[in-house]
């Protein structure tokens, strides 16, 4: 069924332009992470084979594909047909042939079939506007079986609005590296400026009004936080 004139389109870029397979490429070299970290990650959810798991906003498919090599099914998504194609790639490379991609993310995939174990989502959440942070929140609610997980990290300030300047900047100071290196201070600037991380207590709300309990949050400073939720 085609979307009503007013939703929001979520297929289209924000901030850095990931249409582009040299940005993707350099976007994987930034992140910069060893597998063991999505292997812990992996261990720490619990995922075991019998897991049906919705990773959304996969971007290369690194975790996807640690997922993949222990769970039953792993659905990577993203709104990116470039990172797609990394992701494609990578699984190919390893032999995983239970890890499906899909173009689409929060607001336009269909999930079919059985209820997920476990959705997954870091650092995608932030390019929806919290109005539709909140109906994506919803949806993937409805994704995933009684007592399944979601589990959430992002960009997330725990600062409030009145300390803005000092958060962020001090932010940016700590990560920004230099051009070549990893992720520059245009590159988070472009972050703060153009998506849409929220505040820690806005997005509890969120997460609590679409029908998810949290379990646990675990802030590493004032900008990034995991959120464990489940649904009832």
């Amino acid at each position: 069924m085609a979307s009503p004139d007013w939703y929001y389109d979520e297929l289209r870029q924000l901030g850095v332009d990931f249409a582009d397979a040299a940005a993707v490429a350099a976007y994987d070299r930034n992140q910069g992470r060893e597998p063991a970290e999505d292997r812990a990650l992996i261990a720490d959810l619990g995922i075991g084979p019998s897991d049906l798991v919705i990773d959304i906003g996969c971007g290369t498919g690194q975790f996807a594909c640690e997922a993949a090599k222990v769970a039953r099914e792993v659905i990577a998504l993203d709104v990116s047909p470039a990172m797609l194609d990394f992701a494609r790639r990578r699984a190919a490379d390893a032999g995983l042939g239970n890890l499906r991609c899909r173009h689409s993310g929060f607001l336009s995939y269909a999930h079919e079939g059985p209820p997920a174990d476990l959705v997954i989502s870091k650092f995608a959440l932030h390019h929806l506007p919290d109005f539709w942070k909140a109906v994506a929140l919803a949806r993937i609610r409805d994704w995933l079986r009684p007592g399944g997980s979601f589990f959430l990290r992002d960009v997330v300030f725990s600062f409030g609005p009145a300390d803005c300047m000092r958060g962020v900047e001090d932010w940016i100071a700590r990560v920004a590296q230099p051009a070549g290196q990893g992720f520059t201070r245009e590159d988070f600037a472009t972050h703060v400026r153009e998506e849409h991380s929220s505040f820690r207590w806005i997005l509890e709300g969120l997460i609590e009004r679409a029908g998810l309990r949290i379990l646990a949050v675990e802030c590493a400073d004032e900008a990034y936080a995991d959120f464990l939720c489940v649904r009832p």
